[in-house]
């Protein structure tokens, strides 16, 4: 219910951070990171990569087509069937590729759909290209090296993806240069040799590509999870683990914010643990703190099971917050907190032999934003000391002010 106003680390993020470290520190030189942290990397770039993909296969269709004017200049004779394979084949199936790219739901169909596209639309000029007679095929050719620096240094596909897009470009290229038969064979082994040395070195650069993306990534990611471990400590009251008095404060101006728009019930529970001075002044404070904090663990507990939170109000006071709560639900709350307390059985021998610690409550519900968060606390605050006056280890409720 209060989960619009908390951004805690969940319970793994300290050993998503130790993973973090030790993938930063091992160079990862695979480009894999354990399951759970590649799970995460794929699930948190993906629609990142979704929009720049997007973005660089509009643009690339746009220069693809431009390319007919090399169409003309280079393979006049051949440039009818050239323009309508990249106008009405290839053109479309960019749109389609790019619907896919998305609607994708995971990284895998992304890259492959990426990739897909980029292999189809190198095959088309170079099957007709086998076709023609011009003079000047040698040079049209060499436009497929344009097409692999597209797939690798522009789109930035992972390597994996890369070398099977370029393993089937390097075979379409040295099959077809072939079949062309427009060199001789000490001409198409050297070409064969110039497009090999330029996939091995595009590769590389996929290489160095993805594992700086990574390494960026991973850079950003434990920045996020050191920001959200300080905020968390800002947050935390040290000895009794539970949010502190300044974290409270921000809670409630967060709330009532939006109470402003959507009016909703509050609950406010004021608890204080009884004759806790007599407690530390007979056993020593440490004894003292380590009371606090048995205390405190349970009612956090207790609380959390309500989805309530539970703030250090000051010294042994502790204030537990609800949402969309009625007076019978705050009670049966304010009621197992009690119980909770006590079944711990803490001894308070200085009270007289079997007493133990135990705890008086105060419970205030009100609708917000009609009273203020200050005039809801102190109405339970006001029958927090009721309870006091009555004998203690007992809660008392104010008079409801629910719409």
């Amino acid at each position: 219910m209060l989960s619009f106003v908390l951004d805690r680390p969940g319970p793994n993020d300290a050993q998503v951070l130790a993973e973090v470290d030790r993938t930063i520190a091992s160079r990862f030189r695979g480009l894999r990171f354990s399951a759970e942290l590649e799970s995460r990397y794929e699930a948190e770039t993906l629609e990142q990569r979704r929009r720049f993909l997007t973005a660089v296969g509009i643009t690339g269709g746009i220069i693809y087509n431009v390319f007919m004017v090399s169409d003309w200049l280079s393979l006049n004779d051949m440039f009818a069937y050239v323009a309508l394979g990249r106008v009405f084949l290839i053109t479309p199936l960019f749109i389609f590729l790019t619907v896919i790219v998305l609607r994708a739901k995971t990284r895998a169909v992304v890259e492959a759909a990426a990739g897909t596209g980029t292999v189809l639309c190198s095959l088309m000029p170079l099957v007709v290209m086998i076709f023609s007679e011009s003079p000047f095929r040698l040079h049209y050719q060499l436009g497929m090296l344009l097409i692999m620096v597209y797939c690798t240094v522009i789109q930035q596909l992972p390597v994996r993806y890369s070398a099977v897009a370029m393993a089937f470009m390097l075979t379409f290229q040295l099959v077809t240069t072939y079949i062309a038969d427009f060199a001789d064979f000490q001409i198409w082994q050297a070409n064969a040799l110039l497009f090999v040395s330029t996939v091995a070195l595009l590769l590389m650069a996929s290489w160095f590509l993805e594992h700086g993306s990574r390494l960026s990534y991973l850079f950003a990611l434990r920045g996020r999870l050191l920001q959200k471990q300080l905020l968390e400590l800002a947050r935390i009251d040290s000895l009794t683990q539970l949010f502190n008095r300044r974290f409270q404060g921000e809670v409630l101006a967060s709330l009532w914010s939006r109470a402003a728009e959507v009016p909703m019930n509050v609950a406010v529970i004021l608890l204080d643990i009884d004759h806790f001075k007599s407690y530390n002044d007979n056993y020593g404070h440490l004894q003292g703190d380590t009371c606090l904090r048995l205390l405190s663990g349970v009612i956090q507990r207790t609380a959390n099971k309500a989805d309530a939170l539970t703030f250090r109000f000051g010294g042994e006071e502790i204030l537990v917050l609800m949402t969309h709560a009625h007076p019978a639900q705050a009670r049966a709350l304010a009621e197992n907190l009690r119980s909770a307390v006590s079944a711990l059985n803490v001894p308070h021998p200085a009270l007289g032999a079997g007493a133990k610690v135990t705890i008086s409550l105060g419970v205030a519900v009100a609708n917000a934003p009609q009273i203020s968060a200050e005039a809801l606390i102190a109405m339970a605050d006001k029958a927090l000391y009721a309870a006091k006056r009555e004998g203690r280890d007992c809660l008392r409720c104010a008079p409801a002010e629910v719409a």
